[in-house]
Order: structure tokens, then C-alpha cells, then sequence
């Protein structure tokens, strides 16, 4: 990828792309909105070292998107408001959220014959580098001796954020944050905002030319996908060849994560966890980053056993006096796992406990499946239909209140399906004498809709995407 070393990109063919794509999306009076917005950001921009001329070029080729995901632009005055979150669903604003891929319930976030694909075209990337790029190869492998991050670990974020660089990424990362800056959720409007100036930055220093600055619609740029102040503050060249090429340089993108790892706790050549085997009378209710314990004391006091499926033999193993936590993402009814403290800073790359564990088992998946066998989770994961939890941002919200209701959950509702809420749904299952599997299912909403606790025959609203933390 050719990067520019100025701002002097051409106005004229930008604006005719740009303007012309979002000029049906932006009401007049959003216009000049954005017009404002726009002038009261460029002071802060300026301070922060982007040039009044950059900045003006760069802007006079932006417009917000109003049809992006996360952007609600508001309407002209003569036209009705829709209502608000909570007049639309009667739920607490906590709930309102924008649910992403990483928030959907573990049978839908790890398709076999996806990850499948995945494993083995990292394992042909691998060898081909190794073949017939060694330069390439070799930066690589120097990656984990500066950093200490195992290169399975990166390799298995690269393969969730751009499928080794084969994903679309159909968003310009100026307009994208520009969008949410301006027009997101309220809440995330200062951190989008810091992450627009920071993107200006860039493209005002020729990191990045205006035109090929690619990202997620959230903003997040380059193969492994970091945000605009995490490359100001720890790209890294990678290959040697001066530039801090994030988008082309698989050693540049790589070094840069393992930098941004690094920072965040990483304990150098550590694991993240593994897969574990959980005896018939184990307490789904520890699971948890509270609970944390030696591994040799969650193996001897509390029956817990490796899963034997060798796909440790990607990475290193955790130690018996290493702290991990029990995680279940599907209560007992799903593979189990100990997570280490590595794991929790693969977690702070994206605020997601399925995020971070599809990385750790495409990761060690590279050093362990072959063209004729995959080393697939021990355990299968819960079905789908039937009598299962309709997983939504909403359904998750009025499960967590009904549980709230009941006692058995002191946290704030917030639609996220994660550890608190699991052990609160076990508890609720204790209290009702039943069998603790710190799962829900279509029943139990129902039963907790109910004061009484009696069965309620209203429908489920199964709209939105599945949501898990």
C-alpha cells in the first residue's frame, strides 16, 4: 500500500465520491448540524497537532453517514421523533446498545466449518511465508521474542478481525468516527471523538492517505483491526522498511498488536487458558473473573480436568500454581474453559469473552489440526430453537431484570449475557430446586416475567442480534 507523506490528496475526486454517497443520507439541517459540529471540533483537533489546512481539506470531503450502524442523525423539525429506547420497549436506557458480531450467543459465534477454513488457510499462510517468503517469515518470528505474545495468539487474531486480510472493510475511517462522533450513542460520543482526532492525525502526518484509510464502521483500521490512538501511540515497523504499514505489512500489523498486548499486561510466552472437563457435581455459580484460583487447586479441590483434545500443543500450558477463573459462555450445557490473566487482555482488545476465547482456539487450532482431522471443542454447544433463549439485546435485558427482581442479581441491567448473569440465572435454579446449568432458556423468561413466578403466556420479542459478554 502506497502511503502519502502529505495531505495534498485531490479534493475534487474525493468530494465527487464522498458527497455524492452521502448527500441523499443527510438532511439539509444534519447538514449544517455537522457544519457546526464540525467547527466547534477543530480547535481540539488543532491542539492536539493537526494542521488548520489539513484539517480543512479533510473535512471539506466529509459528510456524516447517516445510515451507518450506530448513527442516529436527527430529523428535521417538521417531521415526527421516533420514540426513545424505553418508550419503544419499556426497558431501561442501560439496555440500549448497538449489539456487534462479538455479542452473539456461542453457537452462532463458532461455526465449524468457518473456523475450519480459518485454521487451514492460516496454516497455508504460515507455510508459504515460511517457503517462499522468509524475510517475511522471520520478522514474524521476531515478533514473539520482542513481545513475548506467541505467534498462534496473533495469528488467531488476525484470522477473527480480517480473516488473515480477506474481509471487506467498507468504511472510511475518517467519516466512520466522524458519524459517531457527531451522531452516536451519547455515551460513546467523547471516546469516538478522540478517536476522530486521532485518525486526523494520521492522515495530516501522510500516515495513512485520506482515500485508502479503510476501517470497520466503528473505525477500527489495518489487518488486525486497532483504533486510530492505539496506532499513534504503539504502531510498529515491523519489516524494517521505514513505514508503519498496518494495512499491507502482515510484520507491521502483527508487531503493532503485540505492542498494544504488551502494554496491556501481557505475561510474556504465557497462554491464555484451555478447554477443561467439569465433573457431574460441579458449581456452574463460580464461574467468574472474582473467583480466581491456582489451576492445581480448581484439579484437586474441585475436580476439574484439562479436555484431551491437543490443541495445547499450539502454546504454551498453564502452570499448576498459575490463577486462572472458570468460564462457561453456555453455563454447563457448552465447553467449559480456565481462563488466565493473558485472557482478560485479549478481552481489552474488544470487551468480549467469545472474542477473546475464538482467538485462543483458532491460535492453538494452527498448531493441531490437519488435513485430516480438526480438534474441535470437547464439548458441543447448546442447540438452537425450540425451547432456547431467543438471544437479543432486549431479551437478555428483561431476563436480567426478572432476575434483578428475584434477588439472585446485584448488577445493573445492561443486555450483555455474561458471567454475573449466568451465575444469577444458577442461583435463581438453586432457589427453585432445579438443577443449576447457568443457561437460560425460553421457559425461564417466561417464569421471571411473573411476580408469582407462574408461567406467563406472552411472546417473546426475538427481534435484534444475540448478545453475550
Amino acid at each position: 500500500m502506497a502511503l502519502c507523506r502529505n495531505v495534498s490528496f485531490s479534493i475534487t475526486a474525493l468530494l465527487s465520491v464522498f458527497l455524492t454517497q452521502f448527500e441523499a443520507r443527510a438532511d439539509q439541517g444534519t447538514a449544517e448540524a455537522f457544519k457546526a459540529w464540525a467547527a466547534e471540533l477543530k480547535p481540539d483537533a488543532t491542539a492536539a497537532g493537526v494542521s488548520e489546512a489539513g484539517f480543512a481539506r479533510i473535512f471539506e470531503a466529509v459528510a456524516p453517514d447517516c445510515a451507518q450502524t450506530g448513527v442516529f442523525c436527527g430529523k428535521l423539525a417538521s417531521e415526527p421523533a421516533e420514540p426513545s429506547f424505553t418508550e419503544r420497549t419499556g426497558l431501561p436506557k442501560s439496555c440500549d446498545k448497538v449489539a456487534q458480531r462479538e455479542f452473539l450467543e456461542p453457537p452462532v459465534y463458532f461455526p465449524e466449518d468457518y473456523l475450519r477454513r480459518l485454521v487451514r488457510r492460516g496454516q497455508t499462510l504460515l507455510a508459504d511465508l515460511r517457503a517462499n517468503k522468509a524475510d517475511t517469515y522471520q520478522h514474524i518470528l521476531a515478533i514473539e521474542q520482542t513481545y513475548g505474545v506467541p505467534v498462534p495468539v496473533l495469528m488467531g487474531l488476525w484470522a477473527r478481525e480480517t480473516a488473515f486480510g480477506e474481509a471487506t472493510l467498507g468504511h472510511n475511517a475518517v467519516v466512520a468516527l466522524a458519524s459517531l462522533a457527531f451522531a452516536g450513542l451519547e455515551n460513546r460520543r467523547p471516546y469516538m471523538r478522540r478517536q476522530l482526532i486521532a485518525a486526523l492525525k494520521m492522515v495530516d502526518s501522510g500516515a495513512v492517505a485520506f482515500d485508502k484509510f479503510t476501517s470497520s464502521w466503528a473505525g477500527a483500521t489495518g489487518l488486525t483491526q486497532i483504533m486510530p490512538e492505539e496506532y499513534l501511540q504503539y504502531a510498529v515497523d515491523g519489516d524494517g522498511d521505514g513505514v508503519k504499514d498496518i494495512w499491507a505489512s502482515p510484520p507491521d500489523a502483527l508487531a503493532t498488536t503485540a505492542n498494544v498486548l504488551k502494554r496491556r499486561g501481557w505475561r510474556p510466552y504465557g497462554g491464555w487458558g484451555r478447554e477443561v472437563r467439569l465433573p457431574d457435581t460441579a458449581d456452574c455459580t463460580l464461574e467468574g473473573r472474582g473467583n480466581r484460583r491456582p489451576i492445581g487447586r480448581w484439579v484437586e479441590q474441585f475436580g476439574i480436568q484439562p479436555a484431551d483434545r491437543g490443541a495445547e500443543s499450539a502454546g504454551p500450558l498453564l502452570a499448576g500454581d498459575e490463577t486462572a477463573y472458570l468460564l462457561l459462555p453456555a453455563g454447563t450445557l457448552g465447553p467449559a474453559f480456565l481462563a488466565s490473566d493473558n485472557f482478560d487482555v485479549l478481552r481489552a482488545y474488544n470487551p468480549s469473552d467469545l472474542y477473546a476465547l475464538f482467538i485462543g482456539y483458532v491460535g492453538d487450532r494452527l498448531g493441531c489440526d490437519t488435513e485430516d482431522a480438526a480438534c474441535t471443542f470437547t464439548s458441543p454447544w447448546p442447540q438452537m430453537g425450540g425451547n432456547a433463549f431467543a438471544f437479543s439485546v432486549e431479551n437478555v435485558c428483561r431476563l436480567q431484570l426478572g432476575l434483578k427482581e428475584k434477588g439472585v442479581l446485584n448488577a445493573e441491567a445492561d443486555g450483555f449475557f455474561g458471567p454475573q448473569t449466568r451465575a444469577a440465572i444458577g442461583r435463581y435454579q438453586k432457589m427453585q430446586g432445579d438443577k443449576a446449568t447457568c443457561y437460560p432458556s425460553r421457559e425461564l423468561l417466561e417464569q421471571l416475567q411473573q411476580p408469582d413466578g407462574s408461567r406467563k403466556e406472552e411472546a417473546m420479542h426475538t427481534e435484534g442480534i444475540a448478545a453475550t459478554r
